[in-house]
């Protein structure tokens, strides 16, 4: 979150880039040769504006409307590949233990992929202020917890119990925070033979991993 804000506030020093925020994006403006503007909505007052733009880029995430905005400039459907192995992550912030806040290395206990069964995995990434963000995740059928009292003790089920035993010692800050949404998924806007100028696609709105 950190890294985050330091590359917002950089970006936002410019004084030739502006923020929109609570801006949503009704539809892209233009043909399917070419894009010259965005049409977008106030979430708080409801009024719709019209902004001009030479290049436009879609960077809105696993969430973007792509596909919906294309399809209404009657471009073509855009080929997708998606790879899903159910894979779902819990996460919570603790307070680092006395002594180990400074340096203390990243943590990383893999599933064995050799075992016929859904893997469990674990890591443990030291934050500013002398946090840790402690995610634990699993493939389908490995029955993932989201409830506080359970983190530790599932922590305890990954084959190695680093983990379990480093957050043993720390104190929780936050309470479980789950995330299910880890397909693999890759759109394939070079395989049209037709693409509008001006439109731009980057990040998870073109290829998200989980």
């Amino acid at each position: 979150p950190v890294l985050d804000w330091k590359v917002r506030d950089r970006v936002l020093a410019n004084g030739r880039i502006t923020l929109r925020q609570r801006a949503e994006i009704l539809d892209l403006v233009g043909d399917a040769k070419r894009i010259t503007a965005v049409r977008v909505r106030d979430m708080d007052t409801g009024a719709q504006e019209t902004l001009e733009a030479d290049l436009v880029i879609d960077a809105s995430g696993r969430g973007s409307r792509l596909r919906h905005w294309l399809s209404a400039l009657e471009v073509p459907p855009l080929e997708e590949d998606i790879v899903d192995a159910g894979i779902a992550y819990a996460t919570r912030v603790y307070q680092a233990p006395p002594g180990a806040a400074a340096g203390f290395p990243a943590v990383n206990v893999a599933a064995d992929h050799r075992l016929r069964e859904p893997g469990r995995f674990g890591v443990v990434y030291p934050q500013e202020d002398g946090t840790w963000m402690v995610t634990l995740s699993c493939t389908r059928g490995a029955g993932l917890t989201a409830h506080d009292d359970d983190f530790l003790p599932y922590a305890r089920t990954l084959r190695h119990p680093l983990v379990a035993d480093l957050i043993d010692l720390a104190k929780p800050l936050t309470s479980v925070a789950v995330s299910r949404v880890g397909a693999n998924r890759r759109l394939y806007p070079e395989r049209l033979d037709i693409w509008p100028e001006g439109l731009l696609v980057l990040g998870d709105a073109l290829a998200a991993f989980n």
